[in-house]
């Protein structure tokens, strides 16, 4: 195994700490005003204090992702390590979540796991890579992104602007697991309309929550089949979920309105274009077959890539010598997808379970936290 330890003991924890302080909940969820601005703030300050020359691209209004180059004098390769800023909610827990918490090994606190763990290392590492920067072969940039919790669009513009990267490391908590392979998504919102009326005369009425159990019905016998034939060695099978409902005003009241949103986890062979076809085609027919059901679709609110990064390439095999462990597939997805369309070979790698993300009480095996550093160092010294 190519490892060899060189950051320094506790830097990643003090760090993290730091991290956690900082309130970035995405403006999707309750509370999340102020978004990412300052994580960026703090993020471009640490740049700054190494030296480094910041740069910083508004993704979204007032939502800025912010990133510095390692460069190395005649390198003619450049390894990317990126982790989102955001997170999800304080709620239900609140402004605690904030208090960062060390016991036991652990850190407690929102985003401790989920990925601010996987920046603080990445931070960590820069900091020492910067000191040996002679041993390097490649440059390394690392890069804090906006807006991973709702729908990934911070990587997408950064990958849109075309920086020539080679290969990229994207944290999140993998459990220093190298991940080559996650799933992709398409949601939808899908709504029925009825005509409202008296619930003690329900014949005057049509009930839009009647039509939606027809159109929930459809969906699954129809594209379940289909699904259950589709594979992957890493991921299994893709999945079709009915994850929200909504519908009707009162208990007397014959509903007018439905209205669900529907979650397909694909695999990475399967094109969206396809999936979206599929569904519509369901409902299309539902429509011929019982013209009762008056249903509409919206056009997806998300659409993102899986991730099939080759187990053979040689930075896939650099990344398992170094982590010491075979590459694996996870079912959630992640933005290396939006690296991965741009051809850059990308793994998934990072601190931390899963399990303990988006928790009430969300928190990180600091001993991960802190190999991690190292890890992502060595990765970057082997890199060339």
């Amino acid at each position: 195994m190519l490892r060899e330890r060189i950051t320094t003991a506790g830097r990643a924890t003090a760090i993290l700490k730091e991290l956690v302080a900082i309130e970035s909940v995405n403006p999707f969820y309750p509370g999340g005003g102020r978004g990412e601005v300052a994580m960026t703030a703090w993020v471009d300050t640490f740049f700054h204090r190494l030296g480094l020359q910041p740069r910083k691209q508004e993704a979204l209004p007032g939502r800025e992702n912010v990133w510095a180059t390692l460069e190395v004098p005649g390198a003619t390769k450049t390894l990317l390590l990126e982790s989102h800023m955001d997170t999800v909610t304080l709620e239900p827990v609140g402004r605690s979540m904030l208090d960062p918490s060390e016991r036991d090994g652990r850190l407690w606190g929102r985003g401790s796991c989920d990925t601010k763990a996987s920046l603080a290392a990445m931070l960590t590492a820069l900091e020492t890579l910067r000191k040996r920067r002679n041993e390097l072969k490649a440059n390394v940039v690392v890069l804090g992104s906006v807006d991973e919790e709702y729908l990934m669009r911070g990587i997408a513009a950064f990958a849109d602007q075309g920086l020539a990267i080679d290969a990229a490391v994207v944290g999140e908590p993998t459990g220093l697991n190298v991940v080559r392979a996650h799933k992709g998504l398409v949601r939808w919102e899908i709504t029925t309309k009825g005509r409202a009326a008296h619930t003690s005369r329900p014949e005057n009425g049509d009930n839009a929550i009647m039509q939606m159990a027809d159109v929930i019905r459809a969906l699954t016998t129809e594209l379940e089949p289909g699904m259950a034939k589709l594979s992957h060695p890493l991921l299994g099978r893709p999945t079709f979920t009915v994850a929200t409902i909504h519908g009707g005003m009162g208990v007397n009241i014959v509903p007018e309105h439905c209205a669900i949103t529907v979650d397909r986890r694909t695999l990475p062979a399967e094109r969206p274009a396809d999936v979206i076809a599929g569904v519509e085609g369901v409902l299309r027919q539902l429509r011929e077959t019982n013209p009762g059901v008056k249903v509409e679709i919206g056009a997806p609110f998300a659409n993102i890539g899986g991730l099939n990064t080759a187990a053979e390439l040689p930075f896939v095999q650099l990344a398992c010598r170094i982590a010491g462990k075979m590459p694996i597939g996870v079912p959630y997805g992640t933005n290396a997808a939006a690296l991965a369309a741009k051809g850059i070979p990308t793994i998934v790698f990072g601190p931390g379970d899963i399990a303990q993300a988006h928790t009430a009480d969300e928190w990180v095996d600091l001993a991960q936290v802190e190999d991690c550093a190292d890890l992502y160092a060595n990765l970057a010294l082997a890199f060339e």
